[in-house]
């Protein structure tokens, strides 16, 4: 089979890659639509060492079974289904007490382990979750980075009429700006770098979304809110974003850090006086997971919106060229297999 192969920073092919054979308790998919994340971008340029060459990347995926292992029923055969990405041991303290994401020996598809995109690809039945009616695969491609989202404010505790900041515009801090708002957040305020990323964000709900290279951007945040937030979320993890979501917060607040990609230096000074609270996100249950392609497919979110371009997976080379060089724009990318409706129907999909 085809398969758009990870070589090192930089280099990538779709070239021959060894067809995958279903274990006992796989299926064996065929790939439907994936969308690049930011980790596979930072993957790509060798900034993350979370994906290992020579791989295939790929997490954020959704395929048609056209096989099963052993002890896998064959009525699987057809279905059409999102990948919840984590494969966890079920045997760890963290995963009997529920909290899967923090399995001590847990793989993810699309990082340790190969992913989907190419052609095909075998991963456990468990973690499939057929797709509602009426939900397209690029749509529930989104499922993903929603279900990051909901997590997030999840971690954040109660946001029911609370004022909060969302440090980064791109897609999971869009997704992160639906899932605070659908918990009753009272006021969201959102900064990016890129004006489109912005106006983006206040369509989807943002009570504004500030220029956060602005010299006076934490006066703008003053003004909207009355003094500072509740809770503030980095949607990007570097050095300049995390100060920003510490240096909102009020005392006793709360920053919670999503992207987390990079070391970043931490101002205790101001987390002690302040007795202020800095949590950690990463993934989702597969609870939140399954939530998210409810909220997909009830409407919460018009994909239309975040997913900007459809793409053909043997032109993934050359968009994550330029998406390393240019940036993502506004919205998500989307690759689609064979497995999808042709790609003129994937296109009109999101809309």
């Amino acid at each position: 089979m085809q398969a758009l192969v990870y070589h090192g920073p930089h280099q990538m092919c779709w070239e021959d890659w060894p067809d995958p054979k279903p274990g006992p308790g796989d299926v064996l998919l065929e790939t439907c639509a994936v969308g690049i994340c930011g980790s596979d971008v930072h993957g790509y340029t060798g900034q993350s060492g979370r994906r290992q060459p020579p791989m295939v990347m790929g997490h954020e995926a959704v395929g048609r079974v056209v096989g099963v292992g052993d002890g896998v029923s064959p009525a699987w055969c057809g279905c059409t289904a999102a990948v919840q990405p984590i494969v966890f041991c079920a045997a760890c303290d963290e995963c009997r007490q529920g909290t899967v994401q923090r399995c001590r020996n847990r793989r993810f598809i699309g990082g340790t382990l190969n992913g989907a995109m190419a052609e095909r690809l075998a991963v456990p039945a468990a973690n499939l979750v057929p797709l509602p009616e009426g939900l397209s695969p690029v749509q529930a491609t989104l499922a993903e980075p929603l279900a990051v989202g909901i997590h997030a404010a999840t971690r954040a505790g109660k946001l029911s009429n609370r004022t909060v900041l969302i440090v980064g515009s791109g897609p999971i801090g869009l997704l992160v700006l639906v899932a605070v708002r659908a918990a009753g957040a009272r006021r969201v305020v959102t900064t990016d770098l890129v004006p489109s990323r912005r106006a983006l964000a206040r369509a989807l709900g943002a009570d504004a979304s500030l220029d956060a290279g602005a010299s006076d951007w934490a006066q703008g945040l003053k003004d909207l809110t009355g003094g500072e937030v509740d809770v503030a979320f980095d949607a990007v993890g570097v050095q300049a974003t995390f100060a920003q979501a510490l240096a909102a917060i009020r005392p006793g607040g709360v920053v919670v850090a999503i992207g987390g990609w990079q070391t970043v230096p931490l101002e205790l000074s101001r987390v002690v006086t302040r007795e202020a609270s800095v949590l950690g996100t990463f993934n989702f249950t597969p609870a939140e997971f399954t939530q998210a392609l409810q909220w997909l497919a009830g409407g919460r979110l018009d994909a239309g919106r975040l997913v900007s371009r459809v793409c053909r997976l043997d032109e993934g080379a050359a968009v994550f060229a330029e998406l390393a060089s240019h940036g993502g724009g506004e919205g998500k990318t989307v690759l689609a297999g064979g497995g999808s409706e042709t790609l003129a129907e994937a296109r009109r999909s999101p809309a």
